[in-house]
């Protein structure tokens, strides 16, 4: 579960810090979560070693953003991209479980929530229609 932040600009880790959505306290005050980058971009994510469900890995995201709501408007206004992106290797008939708290503590942060699933590469396709069956 990540926080993304994109944009022009190729400094991308010192948006977050700029910002002041991260400091090394958040870092460092929780296993599994960390930030990574790339040209344009860059993530808070909570990873399957703070929690291995997203319920979990959400809630721990949004006790880290809540308190930085006014960071996160300010990298809007700044005009870059910021959603939070739920992904992972998902299987057919897969579910995903967050809880209303937590879907509302998301919706209160105020960035779109993404959804991103990949299936195992080599795996047959499968009828898309199978569960109804």
């Amino acid at each position: 579960m990540s926080l993304v932040v994109s944009g022009q600009e190729a400094n991308s880790v010192s948006w977050l810090i700029e910002s002041q959505l991260v400091d090394s306290e958040v870092i460092s005050s929780s296993e599994g979560v960390g930030i990574y980058s790339g040209p344009g971009w860059a993530t808070l994510t909570v990873d399957e070693r703070h929690s291995e469900g997203a319920d979990g890995q959400a809630a721990e995201l949004v006790r880290i953003l809540s308190p930085r709501k006014p960071a996160l408007d300010a990298l809007r206004e700044a005009g870059k991209a910021v959603k939070v992106d739920v992904a992972g290797v998902t299987e057919s008939g897969s579910g995903l479980y967050i809880s209303p708290d937590v879907l509302a503590g998301l919706a209160e942060l105020g960035v779109p929530v993404t959804f991103t699933t990949v299936r195992e590469s080599g795996e047959d396709e499968e009828d898309p229609l199978a569960w109804l069956g």
